[in-house]
């Protein structure tokens, strides 16, 4: 039985966007080809569609020396805290009162 790729849109291989950055001889850098074909899920990944190079050395094991290890961006604190600060009841007001409802009859 066929697998039949023009039914299955899914797996059936796409143009890769390095087959137009080819060069017309045979070989490219050092003689390597680059893929004229990449899988569809690939499609997915972040990385595939980005140039090497232009993410510096984020993408790299090893980091610069920085005693900041994690600065998160005001857009995600947005997120997270605001609404931390927004539905949490007031507290404050009850502890004036505290002694009195703290105090129980024996």
């Amino acid at each position: 039985m066929p697998f039949m790729w023009r039914q299955r849109a899914y797996c059936a291989p796409v143009p890769s966007s390095f087959a137009s950055q080819q060069p017309k001889g045979l070989g490219g850098e050092a003689g390597v080809r680059k893929p004229l074909l990449r899988s569809n899920s690939e499609s997915l990944s972040v990385f595939s569609q980005i140039p090497d190079g232009l993410l510096g050395h984020t993408t790299s094991v090893t980091m610069g020396n920085s005693d900041i290890f994690f600065l998160p961006k005001p857009s995600n604190l947005l997120k997270i805290a605001l609404p931390a600060f927004v539905f949490m009841p007031n507290l404050t007001i009850f502890t004036r009162a505290f002694p009195f409802y703290a105090h129980t009859s024996a």
